[in-house]
């Protein structure tokens, strides 16, 4: 079998001495959307931002690509191939759209090839082109995050909250490009409060509860857990 592009063995991470993941042990396929669902406090952007280097792990060891990364500063996984949307949005918002875009040409794209692919993704980033970012509609901010992060031709794209406040239509159309990314090679993984959302894009999703990943499947495996597991339904 391949390697799997992300593992996280025994991994453990705190803030001070308050531990908020405890002993998580994942495997995320390459070339797969790979959700992680569960409630806010869950831990699962700490465990996002452990991934990306942005938190040390207290215990255990993270393997991106085979390599294990302990240690890695972000910018040192930056330019190994990880990319991180966080929560709130991942853009300049005093910078155009197109300026916005540009900021990626030092990875040796052209600025109009940048711009032709993320106008192809997302035709109305196109009329927008010359708008500040910041007045955009959150879903247009969401957009221009994705295109940015695409333009640095990732081995890998976390994001946190995707969907965060935006309209459902919205969110099905930047979920179609997350799936269309995926295809392209890119191995995604991502974190969301909301499972529905992403449970329609996902390949393959863990559920995970006060810090622990209590249940990994497919999307289909996983809705009769969802309401017992983290929803509180009764």
């Amino acid at each position: 079998m391949a390697e799997p592009m992300i593992r996280l063995s025994g991994m453990r991470a705190a803030y001070g001495g308050i531990e908020v993941v405890h002993g998580v042990d994942l495997e995320v396929p390459q070339g797969m959307v790979f959700g992680i669902l569960g409630p806010n406090g869950a831990g699962k952007t700490t465990l996002l931002k452990t991934v990306c280097g942005l938190h040390e792990p207290s215990a255990g060891d993270v393997y991106v690509g085979g390599r294990r990364i302990n240690g890695a500063t972000p910018d040192q996984l930056a330019r190994a191939g990880l990319c991180l949307i966080p929560e709130g949005r991942g853009i300049f918002p005093n910078l155009t759209v197109r300026e916005n875009l540009w900021m990626n040409t030092y990875r040796g794209v052209s600025q109009r090839s940048v711009e032709e692919a993320a106008f192809a993704r997302f035709p109305r980033l196109k009329d927008r082109r010359n708008q500040t970012a910041g007045t955009m509609s959150g879903g247009e901010q969401q957009m221009l995050a994705l295109s940015r992060a695409v333009a640095t031709q990732p081995a890998v794209l976390l994001l946190d909250e995707l969907s965060m406040g935006l309209a459902p239509q919205l969110v099905e159309q930047l979920f179609d490009a997350v799936v269309d990314i995926a295809r392209e090679g890119v191995t995604i993984l991502v974190v969301e409060q909301f499972a529905k959302t992403v449970l329609g894009a996902a390949d393959l999703a863990a559920i995970m509860v006060a810090g622990r990943i209590v249940k990994v499947g497919r999307p289909d495996e996983l809705e009769d857990e969802l309401s017992s597991a983290y929803l509180g339904d009764e």
